[in-house]
Parts: C-alpha cells; structure tokens; sequence
C-alpha cells in the first residue's frame, strides 16, 4: 500500500532559468514555422499573404512574411513579442499558445524582425535575437521612421496601408552550400514542400477564399521582380476525391463524452482515386496518410495517424476521419506546439471504441469497411512480385506501385534506400542493422541522382536495386549464396557506373573545349 503524501512544509515560487526560452520550438520544421506565422496573418484579417525567400547571389538567406492584416500598434506588438504573456483570442482565431512568432521565427533564424502599422497609429518595428534567450528576452525596439522606411521598401504585389512584415534575418536552416546547382534544387524543392504544407493544413480556409497566400524569391538588390513571378498557394483536400470508396461512406460519427460527444465523419477514399494529389499529400506514404485529419477553427492540426486506437495498415491505406475540435472536445486533447499533431486522453481514446454512428454503424464496422475495400482492390491486379517492403527513399507513387504489384514478405520491416559516402569500389551497402540499402553518394549522378539533399530521386535504380537487393535483407545475416551474389552485382555495376561516369567527363570536356582532338 502506497503511503500517503507528507503535508509540505513549506511551499515558494521557482522562477524559470530564462534559458528555457531558447528550447522553445525546437522541433518545427521550416513549413510547420511559417505556417504559423500565416495563422497569425489569417487571425489579423489579412487579404492576401506573401512568402518571401530573399537571396543574395543566388543563395537563400532571409526570409519575409508580408500580410495587409489589420496591423499593430504598440501595446499589440509589445504582447506579440513576449514570451511570458499570452493574449486573449478571438473565438475563429488559429492562434492557441502564444508564443508562435517567436518560437517559430527564432527556431530557424538568428534575428526577427516585425513592422507593422495599424490604422491611428505610428509605424512600429521590434527585434528579438536568438542570442538573447539564455539570458533572458531582449526585445528591441526601432524608430517610427526607421518602421514606415522598412514598410514602404517592401513591395508585395498588393497594398499594405495596414499589415505587418515579419523577417528572418541569417536563415539557419537554410541550404549552406555554395554550389549553385545545389541551391537551386534545394530552392525549388523547399518552395513546393511549403506550398504543399500550406495548401494541406489551411486547405479549408483558403477554399473560402478567405485569403491568398503566394511564394515568390527574389535577389536583394532588386526584389522589385518578385512578386510577378510568385506562385500561388493551392488547396490541397485530404477529403477531396470524386466519389466514395464505399456507399455508406461519408458518415458522421459521435464519440461518447461524460460532458458531450466529439463530432468526427468517417471517409474511405475509391481505389480509383490513388493518384490524386489529394491522396499523395505530396508524397507521402498510404501509411502516414492514412487515420485522423483533426481541425481546428478549419486549420488543420494532424494530417493521419491513428494516435493509438489502433494500428497503420495497408489495409487502411484509404481510411482517413476529419475530427472537429469543439469546445467539447478541447479539454480532451492537447495540442503540440508546431500544431502538427494531439493527444488524446484517457476518455477520448476509450469513447471511439464504443461510439455509434448516426446510422447505426460502429467505428469498428468502418474499420472493416476500409478494410475489405483494401483488399478487394489488391485482389483486382495480379501481384507475382514477392519482396521485401520498401521504406523512405521511394516516393508515394512508386510506393504505390509496389502496393499494387507485388507482395510483402510477411514479419520483415521496410527496406530504406539512402545515399551515403562509400568505398570507392561500393555502389551499394547492405546494412541488416538498420534496414538500409546504401548508394555510394560519390556516384549519386552516375546512379541518375540529383544534388541536394533531397532523397526522392534516381527511383528507377533506386527501385530496379530493392528489386534485386531486398531479398537479403531477409533474416540477421547473409548466407554464403548471397554474398557471392552480392560480390558479383557489386562488381557489374562498379563497372557500369565508371563507364557511365568516363562518359560523363567526356561530355563536359567536349562542352569546356578540352575533350579529345
């Protein structure tokens, strides 16, 4: 039997060690960062949003988001730029924690900077620095002048009598890399992952019409050319497919509350619908996209995941629930602060399983329903290919593919693919550890790969290697008429790389005018 809690003898306060601050916001992601800062351009009223990278000689390293909101004016912005304060939010606002601009600025630059202006105000501009944190917040403030010059410099595309200009100055998580090519594939690859964030998680709001986001670059010296070249941000609809997978799909579902009941409507996606862009989310797997789409205010806090009630499965694959975060359901969920994802608690996660539908059904009998559809459409393709499952390193389609083709060998996890430096004689590693296939990076060209750091690309050697290679990823260890297979492969395509690279260097010397007489 536990013993009971001693009476305390005293009780005081124990301030935080300002450090804390710094740790705050740590696992956003550059997407999930400025999402948030649109969340506070939608709340201001903002008609239209600009993303802008702002390079110099061709290398990103600072960053604005420019809204024609409402604006601030001294007393808001000072609110805006504390940690220790958390203002009052509307009932339709996307803003929860209040620490969003400067967790998510800071968590990927090394300065913040905000102008705005609001209608009867003076122009106001502050600044945070991230070296500032461990010691403890220290906001600076700039004149009024200096506010209305940095708010009339920017050009947007659209007018900013009020708004607010939020900017990134020294960009850390920014590609370092000098190399142009490099940049300029790691450019064009960020601004789609943030349109594809974006699109997905405001999808809802921006539907409405309520605002327009759009991405532009532009070179320091003259970002006078940006705006006519920005990209729009598109609603990208996890719910959006034609017409359903099953004909008693969609179909509401109340989850048993001791205070009420949380609202939720159960989809399941056709099979004739997997190459849509709002089933691939942008690559992601059947797998993650698979579960629980949880809004709140229409901003979209968890795109899949099952949060534990029950396990992902290809079975799934077409399984996804829009769940609506009400005042009934709040106190039952927690938010994480990048707002990529919540927890259930004890209550919440127990009611799905007893729930009823509107019509009668149950979730469980949804389950089965997603279930049978799964595998009524594996059963119409023949699928001869047995293999290992691919893991990362292969894009949603080809996934897909894989889904619809072949096989999985039963209790073997996914097989990753991934480039990593090698031996000069290796084109591929076999590590059973970690269940990676490794490319020798030194040949990532030769192998029909791109620069950067993307892991996305060369899917047909990529794909034509798992094919050969997954198989002796089967069991702990290699037997000995593996390895000789192996030693083989290595040796063929070693060949067929360095051949594939002399052609290469013959090229380029005949483009710089030094290949052979």
């Amino acid at each position: 039997m536990a013993r009971p809690v001693p009476v305390p003898v005293t009780v005081r306060r124990v301030e935080p060690d300002p450090s804390i601050t710094s740790a705050i916001g740590r696992h956003h992601s550059l997407p999930t960062a400025i999402a948030d800062l649109v969340d506070n351009s939608v709340d201001a009223g903002a008609r239209h949003v600009l993303i802008r990278i702002v390079q110099r000689d061709e290398r990103a390293h600072g960053l604005m988001v420019i809204d024609d909101g409402e604006g601030m004016d001294g007393d808001r912005i000072d609110a805006a730029m504390a940690y220790a304060r958390r203002r009052e939010y509307g009932a339709s606002d996307l803003g929860h924690f209040g620490i969003g601009l400067k967790a998510a600025s800071l968590s990927q630059a090394d300065v913040l900077l905000v102008w705005s202006r609001r209608w009867g105000s003076p122009p106001v501009g502050r600044g945070l620095e991230r070296s500032s944190l461990d010691s403890g917040p220290m906001v600076q403030s700039f004149s009024s002048d200096d506010a209305s010059t940095r708010l009339e410099d920017v050009d947007p595309g659209f007018p900013i009598d009020t708004g607010t200009v939020v900017e990134w100055r020294n960009v850390r998580t920014f590609l370092q890399s000098p190399d142009p090519d490099e940049q300029r594939h790691w450019l064009e690859r960020t601004v789609e992952d943030l349109r594809t964030h974006l699109g997905l998680v405001l999808h809802r709001i921006l539907a409405g019409a309520r605002v327009q986001v759009r991405i532009d670059v532009v070179e320091e010296t003259c970002p006078e050319f940006g705006a006519s070249a920005a990209r729009t941000v598109k609603t990208l609809d996890p719910f959006g497919y034609d017409r359903s997978g099953h004909p008693e799909y969609p179909q509401e579902l109340r989850v048993p509350l001791a205070d009420g009941s949380a609202r939720a409507t159960m989809h399941i996606w056709p099979a004739h619908g997997r190459d849509d862009i709002g089933f691939t989310l942008g690559g992601r797997s059947p797998l993650e996209s698979q579960g629980l789409y949880v809004y709140r205010r229409d901003r979209l806090l968890q795109a899949g995941g099952w949060n534990d009630l029950v396990s992902p499965s290809r079975d799934l694959s077409f399984a996804r629930i829009a769940v609506e975060l009400d005042p009934v359901l709040e106190p039952h969920i927690t938010i994480n602060p990048e707002k990529t994802g919540v927890i259930f608690d004890a209550e919440l996660s127990d009611g799905w399983h007893t729930t009823r539908s509107a019509s009668g059904g149950k979730f469980a009998g949804y389950l089965d329903a997603a279930r049978a559809g799964a595998r009524q459409a594996r059963r119409r393709n023949p699928r001869p290919v047995h293999v290992v499952e691919p893991g990362r390193g292969m894009t949603a389609k080809v996934a897909e593919a894989f889904e619809d083709h072949a096989t999985y060998v039963p209790g073997e996890d996914p097989v990753d693919m991934r480039w990593r430096g090698l031996a000069a004689d290796e084109v591929f590693r076999i590590d059973r550890d970690s269940r990676t296939i490794w490319l020798n990076s030194r040949y990532r060209t030769a192998l029909g790969g791109s620069v950067g750091l993307a892991n996305d690309d060369a899917q047909v050697v990529k794909t034509l290697l798992h094919l050969l290679l997954g198989g002796h990823l089967r069991g702990s260890y290699a037997g000995h008429r593996e390895r000789r297979l192996e030693t083989a492969w290595q040796a063929i395509l070693l060949a067929a790389v360095q051949e594939q690279q002399r052609a290469v260097d013959r090229r380029r010397g005949s483009a710089t005018g030094q290949g052979d007489e």
